[in-house]
C-alpha cells in the first residue's frame, strides 16, 4: 500500500541523529508569517495540511496543482515590512531545520529579497539567533530569479545579485525559466547565468518537474551546478544519462513531488533511479510549511524507501560538496560531518 503523502513519518532515533542538510527552501513568507504570528497572537495558523489534501482531490496533477502553490495568502506583505517580523519567520525557518538535525539552510527568498536591498543583513541577524542553541547550524542564502519578470525589475536585480557575488555576500543564484512544462526559450537564461557565473555565483535552475522537456537546454547554462527536482528525467533513460553525464547534483524534493503530482507516490519516485545512475541527489523539503514536511520527515521517508544510513549520509555529503557557501564554510560543514 502505498505511504499517505501527508502521513506524520516516525523519525527513527538514528536517523533523528544523522547531520542533514537542505539547500532546496522557499522563504515561503506569508505561509511562515502567519505560523509566527499565530504562536504570537495564540491563535491557530492556517492548515496547511488541508490545504494539500483539498489540492490533490480537486486539481490534476503537475501543472494544475503548482499553479495553486504559494497562492493563498494567509498574512499580508504589509506586516513582514517590520524588521522584526521578517527576521522571526526566517528564524522559523532555521529552527524548524536545526532542530531536525540539519547542519546547512540554505533559503531561497524571492519578491521578499527582491524588494528589500536590507534582506541579508536581517537574514544573518536570525541565523546568529540560531547559533546560540544550535552551535554546528550555518545557514546561507541565494535568490530566486523568476527570468520572466519585465527587464526594467529584472535587470537591476541582476546587477545588484552581480555585486553582491563579487563581494562574497552570496555565492549561487536559482533561475526560474518559462514555460516550465513545454519547450523554453534559454537564450536570455544563458545570457544572465553567464553575466552571475562571471560575478563567481553558482547556478541552479528548476526544470523538469513535471515534463521531461528542457533538460538538454538547462544542462548548457553557464555555471551550472545543481538541479531543481528535475523529476522526470528520471524516467527518461537518455535524459538520465545526460544529466549524470553532466556531473550536476539533483535537489529532490520527495514530498512535494507526490503532493503536487510530479510523480503519483513516495514508492514511484525516481529518487532511487538518480542513485543507480550515478546522479550525486541530495534530500530537500523546498515549500515546507504548505507541504507540511521537515527535512528530518524528507530523510525518513528516503530511509522508509530503503536508503541506509549510510546513503543518507552521502545525500549530506552531496549538499555540501555543492552548496552555494563561502569554502571556508564548506571545510567546517563537511569536517563537522566527519565526526559523524
Amino acid at each position: 500500500m502505498a505511504l499517505d503523502p501527508l502521513a506524520d513519518i516516525p523519525i527513527p532515533a538514528e536517523i533523528a541523529r544523522l547531520p542533514k542538510a537542505d539547500i532546496h527552501i522557499h522563504a515561503e513568507w506569508s505561509p511562515r508569517l502567519d505560523r509566527v504570528l499565530a504562536k504570537r497572537q495564540g491563535r491557530k495558523p492556517y492548515d496547511w495540511r488541508a490545504w494539500a489534501r483539498w489540492l490533490m482531490q480537486t486539481e490534476a496533477p503537475g501543472g494544475d496543482r503548482l499553479q495553486h502553490l504559494s497562492k493563498p495568502f494567509p498574512e499580508l506583505f504589509e506586516a513582514d515590512k517590520r524588521g522584526d517580523n521578517f527576521i522571526a519567520r526566517i528564524v522559523d525557518i532555521f529552527e524548524e531545520s536545526a532542530a531536525d538535525g540539519s547542519i546547512l539552510a540554505e533559503i531561497r527568498p524571492g519578491k521578499d529579497m527582491a524588494e528589500r536591498p536590507e534582506c541579508l543583513e536581517l537574514i544573518k541577524a536570525a541565523a546568529q539567533k540560531l547559533r546560540a542553541r544550535y552551535p554546528r547550524f550555518q545557514a546561507a542564502v541565494i535568490p530566486f530569479i523568476y527570468l520572466q519578470q519585465d527587464e526594467d525589475i529584472l535587470e537591476p536585480l541582476v546587477k545588484r545579485y552581480e555585486r553582491w557575488g563579487k563581494d562574497g555576500l552570496i555565492f549561487g543564484a536559482d533561475l526560474f525559466n518559462q514555460p516550465y512544462e513545454t519547450e523554453a526559450d534559454w537564450t536570455g537564461a544563458y545570457r544572465i547565468a553567464d553575466r552571475l557565473a562571471s560575478a563567481g555565483l553558482g547556478i541552479t535552475a528548476h526544470v523538469a518537474e513535471n515534463s521531461p522537456v528542457n533538460i538538454p537546454a538547462a544542462l548548457k547554462l553557464p555555471g551550472l551546478k545543481r538541479l531543481g527536482h528535475a523529476t522526470q528525467a528520471g524516467y527518461h533513460p537518455h535524459l538520465l544519462e545526460q544529466v549524470a553525464a553532466s556531473g550536476v547534483t539533483v535537489e529532490v524534493a520527495l514530498s512535494c513531488n507526490v503532493i503536487l503530482g510530479a510523480v503519483p507516490s513516495y514508492e514511484t519516485h525516481p529518487i532511487r533511479r538518480f542513485v543507480e545512475a550515478g546522479v550525486p541527489i541530495t534530500l530537500c523539503t523546498d515549500d515546507p510549511v504548505q507541504m507540511s514536511t521537515t527535512i528530518g520527515r524528507e530523510y525518513a521517508l528516503a530511509h522508509h524507501l530503503g536508503f541506509s544510513k549510510a546513503d543518507l549520509l552521502d545525500f549530506t555529503r552531496n549538499a555540501l560538496r555543492v552548496a552555494f557557501v563561502s569554502e571556508d564554510m564548506r571545510k567546517g560543514l563537511t569536517a563537522e560531518l566527519q565526526r559523524e
